[in-house]
């Protein structure tokens, strides 16, 4: 098995954890957003993180901070997108 198959599992099963932990940890957060990659990884990201905030009446500052990250990555990477559709 390739280190990119290998680094896809395990980054797979952390976002797994992190689904379904209520509070996942600010380590586990920090390494998904680190090995996060293309639009799909960051959309899907970005909806678990709305999931988090909606579940919760006072969402952290720090959550709200991670999904903002989150989303301006994943802005860049559609504008990115439709540049290369676009040429």
């Amino acid at each position: 098995m390739t280190a990119a198959k290998l680094r896809e599992r395990i980054t797979n099963n952390l976002l797994s954890e992190i689904e379904e932990m209520k509070f996942p940890s600010s380590s586990m957060l920090n390494r998904a957003e680190a090995s996060l990659n293309g639009r799909e990884a960051l959309a899907g990201y970005a909806e678990t993180l709305i999931e988090k905030l909606e579940a919760t009446r006072f969402p952290s500052t720090d959550l709200l901070n991670r999904l903002n990250a989150v989303l301006g990555r994943l802005e860049q990477a559609e504008h990115q997108e439709r540049e290369r559709q676009a040429a």
